[in-house]
């Protein structure tokens, strides 16, 4: 829709026109992608579709109202924002995630009709996934059908014979009508005219200017002499009501002569021609006459003739003139002719088109079967696959359960009938804590408001009996028709496993195998890059089972995540060519830090060199491009894409270096609380890949932007000190319930550690983006004291590593919130030591505190 009738729609609807809030939201799809979609008519290396995510997703209404604050209220931010996304996905407002999805680009950008053709009811897609909409078909798939024969070619056949037959039936006919209704036409004014000139005398002789002998001689006389047609041949005539001829200019001997059993003798029908002439006189006052005539004054030639006579009633006349019509039929015989011909050509034609129909439909018959034999393998093959699968599935469309698997039902105990008519939150044990975010989501996943997730909760099988599972729900579109599908697995927890890698002592100090990182540098494309990532997390459990020292484990992972980076990009660059100017491609965040677990997702971000006003769009065009790539790999080798959108691939995120220290120059030198919560990660920076000389450079600005803004660090200090232990007034764990267990957040634990090593770095010009790296490099300058330094490293370690190992064991019992730590799990010992832990934290923010604030906290 174009971007005028978007700001028409909403001044109708809100009353603003908006067009600002408008442009922005298509701002990083028609102006710098869609355009050159247009021009260039290929996908294969840009896809302008991807980047719609950033500003066309639910997400990015807090980005449009931090966009335009004090320009417009929230609440007509809201409504503009709105109305534009669901004109463009019919009333529907996707979740950034829904563009990851296949079947959501293949419904809002791939179909080509406005229309969407309803493929599937609700019942029949229900009857799809049970398996019962197409019967075997067992008769020969080359054959025909009888239903073929009659909806193709005998419907064919009959129209050729019905247009030949309707050619002489019908237009025949009309032509020959049509012609005699012209001439009668005709002659029937001809006749007037001449009947006028015999009204002449009667008025002569009734006003006494003539006897009516004289008159009527002379108007006979006059009209002998008229004449009209071809060569002026075709003449009038005069008769009594006897009938006698008064007139014939061609046949004098007849005048006088009593005419009531006149034949003309080429008139084989014997009809007596001036009798029936003059009952015509008598019937109406007029009319017209089919006969047989000599051919004007050629006594040997007689031709068909066509004569109209009217009435002169105060003589007791009748006048009449005729006209040949012999060339009606010899134009009807040449119409019949040419029709004769074009029907055969037309035969000939209609005959190769429908051998070319039945040949081409026969085809398309055999390609239907075919499809419809591949449709139910294929359906077979899934229904397999689901049926055989370890984990229950149901299928919602439209706020309705249309399918469950066996696996399901075996589950809980509930037949495929009873779960049609349920809904998935009515199988949630009622009043478990547990279960309050699970009931919450599925319902807004039967109104389709909710994006997918993966939570534990606990469902009652038909018996009564209690299930701990894993609920995970996706996004799925069909072309009519928008769903989800709900996989439920039970959780088996081990006893006492979670743990227990954690409290083993060192066994050693193993250094990480590089034979990965030397398989991502060798590898020679991106899908051996994404192979050889997935191998990783065997790699990382092999190093936990031997007791390798946390600190190992992190650069194993920072390091193989750097080299598919390096990889990726390199493989993308011998493709499509040279950037078009100097790069970097830059990891935040944990990333950066190189802090990450297995399940940490992506943080990044892309600088280029500074270009010309006009060369910015197609520059930043190339690179999002390029960025977009990455990301998909590395989502695809199981980073998943941040939620927040903190990607390259956003071209909020993709900027020259002007634009990154304009960014970093607002967040530093205007500075809230609040702000610094949204930037935090962008303090993180680590060059993946690239010009370093970019990464340096920002980094400088950073540093002079501080320097100059000493205000920042009283923010961002109390950005820091929002980060809090779960500890209570009396220093115990403070937990939350969760069903049976007690949990504490371990990542949330480990923040206050890093936003310390973070705001120190800042003050003291330490570029090292890792956290212990950071309190090393302080202890070195002095700013730490020894002690400090070294219970900083122990805590953060400590947590991470408790962290790591909890993730570890969490996956393999199938739970999802990784992070959450159950410390009922934990013995006595292991829980006064983790309270020891946490309890030092507060003291580190003490001291944040009195550096920054000149207060205790």
């Amino acid at each position: 829709m174009k971007l005028s009738t978007h700001a028409d729609r909403t001044e109708q609807l809100v009353g603003i026109r908006a067009e600002d809030i408008h442009k922005w939201i298509d701002g990083f799809f028609d102006a710098e992608s869609f355009d050159h979609f247009v021009r260039t008519g290929s996908r294969s290396s840009f896809n302008p579709y991807n980047h719609r995510k950033y500003r066309h997703s639910a997400e990015a209404l807090e980005d449009a109202y931090r966009e335009f604050e004090g320009q417009y209220s929230r609440e007509e931010i809201k409504a503009v924002f709105e109305s534009h996304i669901r004109d463009d996905y019919d009333g529907f407002i996707p979740l950034q995630e829904d563009f990851e999805s296949g079947t959501f680009e293949e419904k809002y950008h791939e179909s080509e009709s406005d229309e969407l053709e309803q493929i599937l009811s609700k019942a029949e897609l229900s009857e799809y996934f049970k398996g019962r909409s197409y019967p075997n078909d067992k008769n020969d798939p080359r054959k025909l059908s009888a239903r073929f024969y009659w909806h193709i070619v005998w419907p064919t056949v009959i129209a050729a014979i019905l247009f030949a037959a309707s050619t002489f039936t019908v237009i025949v006919p009309v032509f020959r009508n049509s012609m005699m209704n012209q001439k009668k036409a005709m002659i029937k004014e001809l006749t007037a005219t001449a009947a006028s000139a015999i009204r002449f005398y009667i008025h002569q002789e009734q006003s006494g200017a003539m006897t009516k002998a004289e008159a009527q001689r002379q108007a006979a006389s006059e009209v002998s002499e008229l004449r009209y047609g071809l060569e002026e041949k075709d003449y009038f005539w005069i008769t009594d009501m006897h009938p006698r001829m008064v007139m014939h200019p061609y046949r004098p001997e007849l005048v006088e002569q009593d005419l009531t059993d006149y034949t003309d003798r080429e008139d084989k029908s014997g009809k007596k021609l001036f009798v029936e002439l003059v009952d015509l006189v008598k019937a109406g006052d007029e009319g017209y006459l089919e006969y047989l005539w000599q051919w004007m004054d050629d006594a040997s030639r007689a031709e068909p003739k066509l004569s109209y006579v009217r009435g002169v009633p105060e003589w007791g006349w009748v006048i009449g003139t005729g006209v040949y019509i012999h060339d009606v039929e010899e134009e009807i015989a040449r119409l019949s002719r040419n029709l004769l011909i074009a029907d055969g050509a037309i035969a000939m034609v209609l005959l190769a088109l429908l051998v070319n129909i039945v040949y081409q439909s026969r085809r398309i018959e055999l390609d239907r079967k075919r499809a419809e034999t591949g449709l139910r393998e294929a359906k077979d093959r899934y229904r397999a696959l689901v049926e055989g699968a370890n984990e229950g599935y149901v299928l919602e469309v439209d706020g309705e359960t249309v399918y469950s698997n066996h696996t399901l039902r075996r589950m809980i105990g509930y037949s495929e009938t009873e779960l049609a008519s349920m809904k998935v939150w009515e199988l949630l044990e009622p009043d478990c804590e547990v279960n309050a975010f699970a009931n919450a989501h599925l319902k807004q996943v039967y109104a389709h408001t909710a994006s997918s997730a993966e939570f534990e909760a606990r469902i009652l099988s038909r018996q009564g009996a209690p299930l701990d599972v894993l609920v995970s729900t996706s996004r799925i579109f069909f072309s009519e028709k928008n769903g989800h599908v709900i996989s439920i697995g039970e959780i088996r927890r081990g006893s006492q496993q979670t743990l227990e890698a954690f409290y083993r002592l060192d066994v050693g100090h193993a250094s990480p195998s590089f034979g990965v990182h030397q398989e991502l540098a060798e590898a020679k494309t991106a899908g051996q890059v994404i192979q050889t990532l997935k191998q990783l997390p065997e790699l990382v459990r092999r190093l936990t089972d031997q007791g390798v020292r946390p600190v190992l484990l992190r650069e194993t992972i920072g390091k193989a995540y750097d080299a598919s980076i390096e990889r990726f990009i390199s493989l993308s660059l011998e493709e499509s060519g040279t950037a078009p100017v100097p790069f970097a491609f830059l990891s935040l965040g944990s990333n950066a830090r190189h802090e990450m677990t297995l399940f940490s997702d992506q943080d990044n971000a892309l600088i280029f060199a500074d270009v010309a006003a006009d060369q910015l769009t197609e520059v930043r065009r190339r690179f999002l491009a390029l960025s977009d790539g990455v990301c998909a790999k590395l989502n695809q080798a199981g980073y998943p894409f941040c939620p927040g959108g903190i990607m390259a691939a956003n071209p909020k995120w993709c900027l020259s270096v002007s634009e990154w220290k304009k960014n970093f120059g607002r967040w530093i030198l205007q500075s809230t609380p609040e702000s610094l919560l949204e930037v935090n990660v962008f303090f993180d920076i680590h060059l993946s890949y690239g010009d370093e000389k970019l990464g340096q450079e920002l980094r400088d600005h950073v540093r002079a932007c501080t320097d100059q803004n000493p205000e920042f660090f009283i923010h961002y200090a109390k950005n820091c000190l929002g980060y809090k232990a779960p500890l209570g007034l009396l220093g115990r764990i403070r937990t939350e319930k969760r069903g049976s267990e007690k949990t504490i957040n371990v990542k949330q634990c480990i923040k206050p550690i890093e936003t310390f090593a973070r705001i120190y770095a800042l003050q003291h010009h330490v570029d090292a983006p890792g956290t212990l790296d950071r309190l090393e490099q302080l202890h070195e300058s002095g700013a730490l004291r020894d002690d400090t330094f070294r219970e900083m490293v122990y805590v953060f370690d400590y947590l991470w590593r408790l962290r790591f190992y909890n993730q570890i064991s969490a996956t393999a019992g199938l739970r999802a919130d990784a992070d959450e730590l159950d410390i009922t799990s934990l013995t006595d010992a292991e829980r006064d030591n983790l309270q020891s832990v946490l309890s030092r934290i507060p003291i580190f923010q003490t001291k944040l505190s009195y550096d920054f604030l000149g207060m205790q906290v």
